[in-house]
């Protein structure tokens, strides 16, 4: 009987020691989701939030869907409009002109789609499911600075591939592959090009520690140069996600660094054309309230004229809303950078 006990409490402590395992590995695009999904059962629902379950989508007009602009501390943006209590929203990214929007959602089973919005004669539709990613499941990257298309990457653990789709004047094209070798034989994903045709990545390919930033120099309509962005920038943790200034002046990217394993922090890095990158600093440094130490921080992405940053904060499975602020915080960090 007692052999039988000492069997019993040696097998349950291996349980409990495989489970802490499983959610100590740090997930890319993914967000982490895993460890979520793995490691925490859903919370109940506030009175508040089965309200803003019950709400219809209403009649909006203005810019970013009539919500009024965040300060100094990060907000949840348009609270039961876009970030639903029983949603998973993960990215947003803008058209050039700030008439349509593209939401990234992830599902319960952790598949992923992307839902459209347009502003026809001035109100907003309907958030619908994008008919190229139907089925798809499929990561939203970015827009192209002229607005011709889309890019996103499969939502593959570990083996991501970056795709792009045309808009088109009745809708969007076919899903293709982006060329070698901005795509590789590893995980490539958060594709972006900014105006002067540089583009930038995240990919754990050949000379990556885990996952690093890589930049896209365009020699031509077919032909690319992809390098890693350096020590500067990259760290020896993973670094995913980043989001490009349109003047590339400056990027915002989500790091593990410092051994924020599934709670990665936002930072940014200045670009210099005498000396390159700067080193880059956690945003909470400028004062603003942006990163919470209890969530993982990512997919960063700016509005069209750069006055606000919107990015995902995930808590737990049944917690990822989009957040927004004022970018005003960047010239305090950029006036303060060390000499």
């Amino acid at each position: 009987m007692k052999m039988i006990y000492k069997i019993a409490i040696t097998m349950l402590v291996m349980i409990i020691l495989l489970t802490v395992a499983g959610c100590s590995k740090l997930d890319d695009t993914h967000l982490f989701f895993h460890c979520f999904t793995d490691c925490e059962k859903p919370e109940e629902k506030n009175e508040e939030e089965k309200e803003i379950e019950d709400m219809k989508f209403p009649i909006l007009k203005g810019d970013y869907f009539d919500q009024i602009a965040p300060s100094n501390e990060a907000e949840i943006f348009a609270r039961g409009i876009i970030s639903l209590p029983d949603r998973l929203e993960s990215k947003i990214q803008f058209s050039p002109d700030g008439n349509k929007a593209y939401l990234q959602i992830f599902t319960p089973d952790y598949s992923s789609t992307i839902l459209y919005i347009e502003r026809v004669n001035e109100i907003w539709s309907e958030p619908v499911e994008a008919s190229f990613a139907v089925g798809k499941n499929v990561l939203l990257s970015s827009i192209s600075p002229d607005g011709k298309w889309v890019y996103v990457s499969t939502n593959v653990r570990d083996s991501n591939e970056l795709l792009r789709v045309e808009i088109t004047s009745d809708g969007w094209g076919e899903l293709e592959r982006v060329p070698l070798p901005i795509n590789s034989d590893f995980s490539d994903h958060s594709l972006q090009f900014i105006e002067d045709g540089t583009g930038y990545l995240s990919s754990s390919r050949e000379g990556s520690n885990g996952k690093d930033l890589w930049k896209v120099t365009t020699i031509s309509e077919d032909t690319y140069v992809v390098e890693n962005m350096g020590e500067v920038v990259n760290s020896t943790s993973w670094d995913f996600s980043p989001c490009v200034a349109a003047d590339g002046s400056y990027m915002i990217f989500g790091s593990a660094r410092f051994g924020r394993s599934g709670l990665a922090h936002l930072y940014i890095t200045f670009y210099d054309e005498d000396t390159g990158w700067t080193a880059p600093i956690d945003l909470n440094s400028s004062g603003a309230i942006i990163n919470d130490d209890l969530a993982n921080q990512s997919n960063p992405s700016l509005s069209p004229d750069g006055k606000y940053l919107f990015f995902m904060r995930h808590y737990s499975i049944t917690k990822m809303d989009l957040y927004w602020i004022s970018t005003s915080f960047i010239e305090n960090i950029r006036e303060n950078l060390p000499t």
